[in-house]
């Protein structure tokens, strides 16, 4: 959980399965929390779930895409959260990373850093990891053909 203060200097509770940000900004929206869902397995059993990769705790989303595409376990999406970060932000040295499961629309932005992010039908990535030319390397780790980026 992180410890946060409102206006108020009362402290609010961001359980850990939410991203800080988009937890917050709901809140300030007076939106629900609901789209949260707490587990790997959860998220593979609920219609309408994506996985959401972030970085620098909220300031670049990394990647989003339907729990449908993802045919790796848990650990293999981990491992790519762990990837990207060391891509995108080393210098925090694994701080400030988030692997969120939520249940989204096509068309959604997704409130974050350096332009956030978009829920679409498919994969998504940031611009980042587009320049590297990565998108095909992630699908393939997302798919279950490989553990990691870097083998």
């Amino acid at each position: 959980m992180s410890n946060k203060k409102d206006e108020n200097n009362e402290e609010m509770i961001v359980p850990e399965q939410h991203s800080a940000v988009r937890h917050i900004l709901n809140e300030a929206n007076g939106k629900p929390n609901d789209m949260f869902v707490e587990s790997f397995l959860q998220a593979k059993n609920t219609n309408g779930t994506y996985v959401i990769m972030e970085g620098d705790w909220g300031g670049q989303v990394y990647l989003s895409c339907p729990m449908d595409i993802v045919k790796c376990n848990e650990d293999t999406l981990k491992n790519l959260l762990i990837d990207l970060d060391t891509i995108a932000w080393d210098c925090n040295e694994g701080e400030g990373k988030g692997l969120y499961y939520e249940v989204r629309q096509p068309e959604e932005g997704i409130g974050g850093g350096m332009g956030g992010g978009e829920i679409t039908e498919k994969l998504w990535i940031h611009e980042e990891f587009s320049d590297l030319n990565l998108y095909e390397e992630i699908e393939i780790v997302l798919s279950g053909a490989k553990e990691k980026l870097k083998e």
